[in-house]
């Protein structure tokens, strides 16, 4: 058996050293082309590898972080970890991907990341022929928060919403939408304000009137980190203020009005009228009819309020709904009879008192266009 004499493996070793002494001075390191940005809580990963891909097992692999001055972050020397003078800071949160160090990969991977971790690190290897070679890594780190809707109380027909968010930075923007995406004009700027660690907390205000679907975003975006936070709210109906009960009194007041109009014009028809044209055995059916009148204005009044606040509710009963429609149709009747039967009145009054019938005949109607504006609506 031949053996292979020990001038040639000589040869063979000194070649492949020298190959490998060679690639290693021809190599460089490289870095991320822009900076890392993350999440304070987030682990991350600082890019740094030898290019072309050759082993950085046998090398020493440090990185350190050089502002405000310059601190033992990693450390890797004699193929295993030595961070013996490493920042406190960092300690058990920093980690090579040691199977990767085989192919030139000696990235940190940092985890539990802090606004203070944000900086600049350097990446140093010391090969095999004590060259240097370096490469920095920028890392920004950023922090949001989940944004916190509460009512406010409320604000001519409208409810008055509040939008809260700390612990962001940089400093976010916030903005109102509602369930379109059209974003709302708020209740002057955002209010903002930085605690002791540097964290922006902002808060906004807006009204909203009663929309269809009554729901509303809160977004808070931050663009220099491409990050962004929405919470959405339902207002129930019954938060709105109502403007039901500004017509109700209006009808009211309104009603009092009719009566009083139609009873000066009995009393000056029962005081002057002297032919049997118009009996005066209606005027029992005429005071009912304006009574009843009265009631029904109230009841559709009350009709009109209840079926626009529960008309949408399974918990409202349909009997009652029924109830409802049929005690505004019944206004609306009821309404038309008074009228009529004031008109005559009024009639009978214009005989005698010429200058004030135009005065109450428009009380009659400005009556009239109230219920039916009120009923419509």
């Amino acid at each position: 058996m031949k053996t292979f004499p020990t001038s040639a493996a000589w040869c063979l070793g000194i070649l492949f050293i020298s190959v490998s002494l060679i690639t290693t001075g021809s190599s460089e390191v490289v870095g991320p082309a822009d900076r890392v940005i993350t999440l304070a809580g987030d682990d991350i990963i600082l890019p740094c590898s030898l290019k072309p891909n050759i082993s950085a097992e046998d090398m020493l692999v440090e990185w350190t972080r050089l502002n405000p001055k310059a601190e033992n972050v990693h450390l890797y020397r004699s193929g295993r970890d030595s961070n013996v003078e490493q920042v406190p800071s960092y300690r058990r949160r920093t980690s090579l991907f040691h199977e990767e160090l085989k192919n030139g990969n000696v990235s940190l991977k940092l985890t539990r990341v802090t606004l203070s971790d944000a900086g600049s690190y350097r990446c140093f290897i010391l090969t095999l022929t004590s060259q240097e070679k370096e490469t920095t890594v920028q890392l920004f780190v950023g922090a949001v928060s989940q944004p916190v809707i509460s009512i406010d109380g409320t604000k001519g027909w409208g409810v008055v919403l509040k939008c809260e968010s700390g612990g962001w930075f940089p400093e976010p923007e916030m903005e109102w939408l509602d369930s379109s995406g059209t974003i709302l004009p708020a209740d002057g700027p955002p209010e903002r304000h930085r605690d002791s660690e540097g964290l922006y907390a902002v808060r906004r205000h807006v009204t909203v009137n009663q929309t269809d679907t009554n729901r509303f975003t809160c977004r808070v975006h931050q663009q220099e980190i491409n990050h962004l936070k929405e919470t959405e709210i339902h207002v129930p109906d019954y938060l709105f203020p109502s403007r039901y009960w500004l017509i109700v009194g209006l009808l009211i007041a309104a009603a009092v009005v009719f009566l009083a109009a139609s009873a000066i014009s009995f009393y000056m028809w029962i005081k002057y009228t002297e032919d049997d044209v118009f009996p005066k055995s209606l005027l029992g059916l005429i005071v009912g009819l304006l009574i009843a009148a009265a009631v029904g204005v109230i009841a559709a009044s009350a009709g009109v309020y209840m079926l626009s606040k529960h008309i949408k509710d399974d918990v409202f009963p349909k009997l009652q709904v029924g109830l409802i429609v049929g005690l505004l149709a019944a206004g609306a009747a009821v309404g038309l009879l008074a009228a009529s039967a004031g008109v005559i009145g009024v009639y009978m009054w214009r005989k005698h008192t010429e200058g004030i019938y135009y005065f109450t005949i428009l009380l009659y109607y400005i009556t009239i266009l109230l219920c039916y504006i009120t009923i419509l609506h």
